[in-house]
Protein backbone atom coordinates (compact mmCIF):
# COMPACT_ATOMS: atom_id res chain seq x y z
CA UNK A 1 0.00 0.00 0.00
CA UNK A 2 1.62 3.45 -1.03
CA UNK A 3 2.18 6.40 1.90
CA UNK A 4 -0.72 8.64 2.48
CA UNK A 5 -0.34 11.49 -0.23
CA UNK A 6 1.38 15.12 1.25
CA UNK A 7 -2.14 16.56 1.54
CA UNK A 8 -3.16 13.96 3.42
CA UNK A 9 -1.06 14.58 6.31
CA UNK A 10 -1.70 18.02 5.61
CA UNK A 11 -5.43 17.89 6.16
CA UNK A 12 -4.90 15.58 9.44
CA UNK A 13 -2.44 18.16 10.57
CA UNK A 14 -5.07 21.22 10.16
CA UNK A 15 -8.11 19.20 12.01
CA UNK A 16 -5.73 17.75 15.00
CA UNK A 17 -4.44 21.72 15.75
CA UNK A 18 -7.95 22.73 14.84
CA UNK A 19 -9.24 20.40 17.51
CA UNK A 20 -6.11 20.77 20.06
CA UNK A 21 -6.74 24.32 19.93
CA UNK A 22 -10.42 24.28 21.07
CA UNK A 23 -9.13 21.86 23.93
CA UNK A 24 -6.55 24.44 24.90
CA UNK A 25 -9.15 27.20 24.55
CA UNK A 26 -11.26 25.32 26.82
CA UNK A 27 -8.53 24.83 29.33
CA UNK A 28 -7.57 28.45 29.33
CA UNK A 29 -10.98 29.43 29.89
CA UNK A 30 -11.53 26.62 32.48
CA UNK A 31 -8.26 28.00 34.82
CA UNK A 32 -9.79 31.41 34.58
CA UNK A 33 -13.22 29.97 36.03
CA UNK A 34 -11.22 28.30 38.72
CA UNK A 35 -9.03 31.28 39.49
CA UNK A 36 -12.39 33.31 39.85
CA UNK A 37 -14.73 30.38 41.38
CA UNK A 38 -17.16 28.43 39.59
CA UNK A 39 -19.41 25.98 40.37
CA UNK A 40 -18.27 22.48 41.02
CA UNK A 41 -19.99 19.40 38.70
CA UNK A 42 -18.60 15.81 38.99
CA UNK A 43 -18.98 14.94 35.84
CA UNK A 44 -17.60 17.86 34.18
CA UNK A 45 -14.63 17.91 36.72
CA UNK A 46 -13.98 14.26 35.54
CA UNK A 47 -14.50 14.50 31.76
CA UNK A 48 -11.99 17.48 32.16
CA UNK A 49 -9.30 15.59 33.55
CA UNK A 50 -9.55 12.24 31.21
CA UNK A 51 -9.46 14.32 28.17
CA UNK A 52 -6.46 16.16 29.38
CA UNK A 53 -4.71 13.31 30.60
CA UNK A 54 -5.60 11.33 27.72
CA UNK A 55 -4.24 14.34 25.38
CA UNK A 56 -1.31 14.35 27.20
CA UNK A 57 -0.47 10.53 26.97
CA UNK A 58 -1.13 10.41 23.50
CA UNK A 59 1.36 13.05 22.29
CA UNK A 60 3.78 11.68 24.70
CA UNK A 61 3.51 8.58 23.03
CA UNK A 62 4.06 9.64 19.37
CA UNK A 63 7.47 10.41 20.45
CA UNK A 64 8.26 6.57 20.38
CA UNK A 65 7.70 6.58 16.86
CA UNK A 66 10.01 9.65 16.40
CA UNK A 67 12.85 7.43 17.60
CA UNK A 68 13.11 8.45 21.11
CA UNK A 69 14.40 5.80 23.11
CA UNK A 70 11.36 3.46 24.91
CA UNK A 71 13.28 3.67 28.21
CA UNK A 72 12.42 6.96 28.55
CA UNK A 73 8.96 5.31 29.73
CA UNK A 74 10.53 4.24 33.18
CA UNK A 75 11.58 8.18 34.44
CA UNK A 76 7.90 9.34 32.28
CA UNK A 77 6.21 6.74 34.83
CA UNK A 78 8.26 7.84 37.60
CA UNK A 79 7.96 11.71 37.35
CA UNK A 80 4.07 10.87 36.51
CA UNK A 81 3.50 9.11 40.09
CA UNK A 82 6.29 11.73 41.71
CA UNK A 83 4.18 15.05 40.15
CA UNK A 84 0.70 13.17 41.40
CA UNK A 85 1.58 12.35 44.61
CA UNK A 86 3.36 16.51 44.94
CA UNK A 87 -0.19 17.55 43.59
CA UNK A 88 -2.39 16.23 45.69
CA UNK A 89 -0.33 17.23 48.69
CA UNK A 90 0.17 21.05 47.19
CA UNK A 91 -3.58 21.06 46.86
CA UNK A 92 -4.44 19.82 49.43
CA UNK A 93 -4.63 23.62 51.02
CA UNK A 94 -5.11 25.42 47.81
CA UNK A 95 -7.99 23.84 46.71
CA UNK A 96 -10.97 26.02 48.31
CA UNK A 97 -14.74 24.92 48.53
CA UNK A 98 -17.84 26.96 49.74
CA UNK A 99 -21.54 27.22 48.54
CA UNK A 100 -23.56 30.17 48.06
CA UNK A 101 -27.65 30.83 49.74
CA UNK A 102 -29.04 28.81 47.13
CA UNK A 103 -27.08 25.32 48.34
CA UNK A 104 -24.68 25.19 44.87
CA UNK A 105 -21.34 24.11 45.41
CA UNK A 106 -18.57 26.14 44.37
CA UNK A 107 -14.31 25.88 43.90
CA UNK A 108 -11.42 27.65 42.78
CA UNK A 109 -7.58 26.80 43.79
CA UNK A 110 -4.95 25.04 42.09
CA UNK A 111 -4.21 27.13 38.73
CA UNK A 112 -0.62 26.42 38.67
CA UNK A 113 -1.40 23.06 37.55
CA UNK A 114 -3.57 24.03 34.56
CA UNK A 115 -0.58 26.37 33.70
CA UNK A 116 2.00 23.72 33.82
CA UNK A 117 -0.01 21.20 31.83
CA UNK A 118 -0.66 23.63 28.66
CA UNK A 119 3.20 24.60 28.79
CA UNK A 120 3.64 21.21 27.92
CA UNK A 121 0.90 20.92 25.44
CA UNK A 122 2.41 23.41 23.49
CA UNK A 123 5.87 23.02 23.74
CA UNK A 124 5.26 19.50 22.66
CA UNK A 125 3.38 20.35 19.26
CA UNK A 126 5.54 23.16 18.52
CA UNK A 127 8.25 20.66 18.62
CA UNK A 128 6.46 18.13 16.29
CA UNK A 129 5.52 20.56 14.07
CA UNK A 130 8.29 22.52 13.42
CA UNK A 131 10.29 19.59 13.24
CA UNK A 132 7.94 16.69 11.45
CA UNK A 133 5.48 18.69 9.95
CA UNK A 134 2.35 17.06 8.27
CA UNK A 135 4.01 13.54 8.78
CA UNK A 136 3.19 13.84 12.75
CA UNK A 137 0.29 11.87 12.84
CA UNK A 138 1.25 9.31 10.17
CA UNK A 139 1.20 5.91 11.22
CA UNK A 140 3.91 5.07 9.35
CA UNK A 141 7.46 5.73 11.03
CA UNK A 142 9.88 8.28 9.47
CA UNK A 143 13.56 9.21 9.61
CA UNK A 144 13.82 8.67 13.80
CA UNK A 145 14.75 11.89 15.01
CA UNK A 146 18.54 12.53 16.23
CA UNK A 147 20.61 14.97 17.86
CA UNK A 148 19.18 18.20 19.22
CA UNK A 149 15.47 17.49 17.51
CA UNK A 150 15.37 14.50 19.80
CA UNK A 151 17.08 16.13 22.70
CA UNK A 152 13.80 18.51 22.43
CA UNK A 153 10.93 16.19 21.82
CA UNK A 154 12.55 14.36 25.36
CA UNK A 155 12.54 17.29 27.48
CA UNK A 156 9.38 18.41 26.36
CA UNK A 157 7.53 15.29 26.88
CA UNK A 158 9.17 15.34 30.54
CA UNK A 159 7.41 18.32 31.11
CA UNK A 160 4.01 17.29 29.69
CA UNK A 161 4.34 13.95 31.74
CA UNK A 162 4.73 16.22 34.51
CA UNK A 163 1.78 18.04 33.81
CA UNK A 164 0.00 15.09 33.55
CA UNK A 165 1.20 13.83 36.66
CA UNK A 166 0.09 17.58 38.57
CA UNK A 167 -3.47 16.96 36.98
CA UNK A 168 -4.11 13.23 38.05
CA UNK A 169 -2.64 14.47 41.79
CA UNK A 170 -5.05 17.85 41.06
CA UNK A 171 -8.13 15.73 40.07
CA UNK A 172 -7.75 12.94 43.08
CA UNK A 173 -7.77 15.44 45.43
CA UNK A 174 -10.58 17.49 43.81
CA UNK A 175 -12.61 14.17 43.80
CA UNK A 176 -11.64 13.19 47.38
CA UNK A 177 -12.77 16.74 49.17
CA UNK A 178 -16.22 16.60 46.94
CA UNK A 179 -16.43 13.24 48.68
CA UNK A 180 -15.83 14.35 52.37
CA UNK A 181 -18.46 17.50 51.67
CA UNK A 182 -21.22 14.75 50.30
CA UNK A 183 -20.69 12.84 53.18
CA UNK A 184 -20.93 15.41 56.30
CA UNK A 185 -17.00 14.38 57.04
CA UNK A 186 -16.03 18.20 55.86
CA UNK A 187 -17.43 21.22 55.92
CA UNK A 188 -17.83 24.52 54.32
CA UNK A 189 -18.63 27.81 54.77
CA UNK A 190 -21.73 29.74 52.83
CA UNK A 191 -20.51 32.44 51.10
CA UNK A 192 -22.71 35.04 48.85
CA UNK A 193 -21.28 34.34 46.04
CA UNK A 194 -17.28 35.23 46.59
CA UNK A 195 -14.91 32.76 47.33
CA UNK A 196 -12.09 32.96 49.84
CA UNK A 197 -8.99 34.68 48.87
CA UNK A 198 -7.22 33.51 45.76
CA UNK A 199 -5.66 30.15 45.90
CA UNK A 200 -2.69 29.41 43.06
Amino acid sequence: MSPPAPSTGIGLLYVFVAVLVLVLLRAVRRTIANYKGTRFSLAKTVAFACTYVGLGVFLSGLSYLEGVPILLAVPEVLIAIGAALWSFKYTSARISFWKTPDGSLNFRGGILIYLIYMIGIVARVTIDIIIIGPGMLSSTVGAPLSGMALYGSMITDLVLILGVGLLIGRSIQVERRYRGIKLGRDTVPILPGKSPGVQR
